[in-house]
Order: structure tokens, then C-alpha cells, then sequence
């Protein structure tokens, strides 16, 4: 499980690994905080604390550590989102949905949580809401390479909105050429769609 560091006046998200949609693994992500904000050097003091206890396999003692850090920073999206895939670790998908809910109350254009709630929903079989959910994160973030690659996992296998799928693995495949795995499954669904490379 890859840690991520908190981190103070970003905007965009600061993921080692992004939850994928065709991987089973999951990360404890982080974004920045709202802009504008400061995080106490003491929040990342608790917040390696607590990722250390996620990577060491100590779940419930990352959950409470995690759970007090929100409380030490209650304006901050951070520390809801790890918990949330710490619960999601865990199968507590309805505590996950919980904390990641809570992370767009505290900071609505949050690009991670958006992902991994888009995430959740589809594991759940909410595939509108997840595509909803996609689609209005890319809105503000259209570079957020991550979620057009979930968003093209969700049309391919899910929707079956090929057109869909193709588009949105082009822009990922753009942003992380070193993921060779994506350019087979363009070329996969070319040739069972008929759909030609853009010149």
C-alpha cells in the first residue's frame, strides 16, 4: 500500500498510486489541503504516524489515529479520505462511503475523494452515480489522469460504452506513457468496435 504525504496549499491530488480500476490494490491517498489553509507540522507528524501503522498491517490503530488527526484538523479532507481506504481495505464500504462524503462536504472539488467515491460506487453496481461522479471531477480537473483511466474502465467493462472506454484511455495513455498495459486495451476494443486510431 503506498503512502502519500500531507501536504498543505495544492490543489491537485499527490497520489504515490491511485486506486485503479483493474487492480485489486489500494493507496492511502492525499491531496492538498483547501487552498489557502496551513496544516500544522504537527498533522504531518501524526499523519506518517498513522500511514505507518497502515503499511505495518495495523489497521484498527491507523483508523484511530487517523480518526483523531480529523479531529485535530476538521477543515482538512486528508484525513477522511485515508480513512476511507482504509475502511475500503477493510470491506467497511459503507464507513468508506461515510468518509469520503464527509471529504467533498469539507473540500468539494477534491479530485481524490471524487475518484475514489466514483470508485465505490462502482463496486457497489452504482454505475451512473460513479460516471456522474467521473465525469464532474474531469470537469474541474481534466488532467487528473487517474480518473479518465477508472472512467474508461467503468465504459469498458461496465457501460459497454466503447466510444467511451477508447477516449477516455487515449488521455490517460497521453499522461502515463510508461503504462503500456492501457495501449493493449485501446488497440483490444479498436478491433472489436472498428474504431481507428486519430491519425
Amino acid at each position: 500500500m503506498a503512502l502519500a504525504a500531507l501536504q498543505a496549499c495544492t490543489a491537485l491530488p499527490q497520489s504515490a498510486a491511485p486506486s485503479d480500476g483493474r487492480q485489486a490494490g489500494r493507496a492511502v491517498a492525499s491531496t492538498g489541503a483547501k487552498p489557502g489553509s496551513s496544516v500544522p507540522p504537527q498533522a504531518q507528524a501524526e499523519l506518517d504516524a498513522a500511514l505507518a501503522l497502515v503499511k505495518a498491517g495495523q489497521h484498527e490503530q491507523a483508523i484511530e489515529s487517523l480518526k483523531k488527526l480529523a479531529t485535530a484538523v476538521p477543515d482538512n479532507a486528508i484525513p477522511p479520505i485515508n480513512l476511507a481506504l482504509v475502511y475500503k481495505k477493510l470491506d467497511k464500504l459503507d464507513l468508506a462511503e461515510t468518509q469520503l462524503k464527509q471529504a467533498l462536504a469539507i473540500e468539494p472539488d477534491n479530485p481524490v475523494a471524487g475518484n475514489e467515491l466514483a470508485l465505490l460506487y462502482r463496486e457497489t453496481g452504482r454505475f451512473a452515480e460513479a460516471r456522474a461522479l467521473y465525469e464532474a471531477t474531469l470537469t474541474k480537473f481534466p488532467h487528473f489522469g487517474i480518473a479518465h483511466k477508472n472512467l474508461g474502465v467503468l465504459c469498458d467493462l461496465f457501460l459497454k460504452d466503447y466510444a467511451c472506454a477508447i477516449d477516455h484511455y487515449k488521455i490517460y495513455a497521453s499522461s502515463a506513457p510508461d503504462d503500456k498495459r492501457v495501449e493493449i486495451w485501446i488497440s483490444d476494443l479498436q478491433k472489436r468496435t472498428g474504431r481507428k486510431e486519430a491519425p
